[in-house]
């Protein structure tokens, strides 16, 4: 089985054997100064936290009835409204149709939710949108919405240096012919680069330089 069908948490030895223990990652998992510059990662770092965003997440223990009737008699410190005639039974059952198949976690966050912020008993449509509420705060949600920060931002900084290289004249034909191809488009309009007759791209320069790098006069 390839990496890329792998769940997350299969992934997760990889990733911190490259990082030590998540290393560059860090910076994401853990709130830090806003004007600390965020760690830049290695190209074996980047290809790891991209595989870590993409990976299906594990699956999270689901409520089953007995947990359900937990949070619902949780729930029962609130008052129910005037027009609640339903009978107890038939209540769960509706509930059950509707908040069974959630997590134990996201069940968890709406009996906390609505304890503290219902003044009466949640109708099910009310529990729907607390539940809308509900993100995954586990070790591997935290992880790959960290690996998913670091590679946008080290994509995004990789991105600013080429530009910075193309602006200033460094960068040589070797490293334009190897951005990628959208990088390069970007640079033509902002008359870093020029894009030949043959399709290669070169560096923008005064004096005919489709010429002297496609081998003209």
């Amino acid at each position: 089985m390839g990496i890329e069908a792998r769940q997350l948490g299969e992934l997760m030895p990889a990733l911190s054997s490259l990082t030590g223990g998540m290393g560059s990652l860090n910076h994401w998992m853990q709130p830090s100064p806003a004007a600390a510059p965020a760690p830049r990662l290695s190209n074996d770092e980047l290809a790891v936290a991209m595989t870590v965003a993409a990976a299906p997440l594990p699956a999270l223990e689901m409520a089953d009835d007995v947990f359900l009737a937990q949070i619902l008699r949780m729930m029962d410190m609130l008052p129910r409204r005037a027009d609640d005639i339903v009978g107890g039974k038939l209540r769960h059952r509706a509930y059950e149709l509707v908040i069974g198949r959630y997590s134990r976690q996201a069940l968890e966050f709406l009996a906390t939710e609505a304890l503290q912020s219902c003044r009466f008993f949640p109708s099910t449509t009310e529990c729907v949108e607390i539940l809308r509420r509900w993100e995954r705060a586990d070790s591997a949600a935290l992880a790959q919405r960290a690996a998913a920060a670091a590679s946008r931002a080290e994509h995004q900084a990789r991105f600013d240096d080429a530009m910075q290289r193309l602006s200033a004249g460094e960068a040589s034909q070797d490293e334009i012919d190897a951005l990628p191809e959208q990088w390069k488009c970007i640079a033509e309009t902002r008359s870093l680069l020029w894009r030949c007759d043959c399709g290669s791209y070169a560096l923008r320069r005064p004096r005919n330089p489709i010429a002297s790098q496609c081998g003209g006069d």
